[in-house]
């Protein structure tokens, strides 16, 4: 007999896999995104120190969305929402 159970739980395991490679490809892309925008920085500006220093790094609680001062260009408290999972600024842990 057939038992729709177990093509049910295979599915919800594709399906989580799926999403966990979507949002690991998600996560992966940003951090080249930003590593390569903050090299650019760092060529165009060189050391410049006309502002305050930007040093604090966040992560989001709900998805791992890190937010780091130096590599954004501004502080923390502009940040709105997580730009991943539209999650408030207090759903964010500081990591330093």
């Amino acid at each position: 007999m057939y038992d729709h159970r177990k093509d049910s739980a295979k599915n919800i395991e594709i399906k989580n896999d799926g999403m966990n490679t979507i949002l690991g490809q998600l996560r992966r892309l940003h951090m080249e995104e930003t590593v390569s925008a903050d090299k650019d920085t760092k060529k165009d500006n060189g050391d410049s120190s006309s502002g305050p220093k930007l040093t604090g790094v966040y992560r989001c609680r709900a998805c791992g969305y890190i937010f780091d001062e130096s590599i954004e260009g501004k502080p923390f408290s502009t940040l709105k929402e997580c730009p991943l999972c539209h999650v408030s600024p207090g759903g964010f842990m500081k990591l330093r």
